[in-house]
């Protein structure tokens, strides 16, 4: 595959993952046996088994997060990602071209680590800032990791990428690779 049609792929998939849900989360109990709760985040906001979730966070005294502001600017960002990719497709050749093509697989690395780090910061969040007169009071405070399982009283929540940030992690891969290849 060329350069061009490495970028032309990158920004389709930026493009894309605007309309695919971007993270997940699933939450299982011992007491539930073939029940898992899902909840996916969109650019919405969060979609799937809310007001089971909302339910019982009500006991743990964990808010749910129903404000999600950096959704909006990640909205915003990934246009922005998918258009510069785009328009790298399209730099032509030469230095000025390789160093656009450089900063752009930057950009979209940086973007990533971000939103990675927003998303964490999210996570910490909402099970610091819990209600002290919740049901449950002995429950010790957590945060749930970015990726893989967290243990919150007797359910297990899975965090991981979907869809959506999967196509944006393709897109950063094939920037770099772009920028590499459209080098040589």
């Amino acid at each position: 595959m060329n350069a061009r049609a490495m970028y032309v792929a990158a920004a389709a998939f930026a493009a894309a993952a605007l309309v695919l849900p971007l993270w997940g989360f699933s939450m299982s109990a011992p007491q539930y046996p073939g029940e898992t709760l899902h909840l996916q985040v969109q650019r919405t906001g969060i979609v799937g088994d809310v007001h089971e979730v909302e339910t019982l966070q009500h006991y743990v005294g964990v808010q749910f997060p129903t404000d999600m502001p950096e959704l909006k600017w990640a909205t915003r960002a990934i246009v922005v990602v998918a258009l510069l990719l785009l328009a790298a497709a399209f730099a032509g050749a030469g230095t000025g071209a390789h160093v656009y093509r450089v900063l752009c697989a930057i950009a979209v690395v940086a973007f990533i680590v971000a939103s990675a780090g927003v998303v964490q910061a999210r996570l910490y969040k909402v099970g610091h800032e819990r209600d002290p007169h919740s049901p449950l009071r002995g429950m010790h405070d957590f945060t749930p990791p970015l990726v893989g399982p967290a243990k919150v009283g007797n359910f297990t929540v899975w965090s991981f990428p979907h869809a959506g940030a999967v196509l944006l992690l393709a897109a950063a891969a094939l920037s770099v690779a772009g920028s590499r290849k459209a080098a040589a």
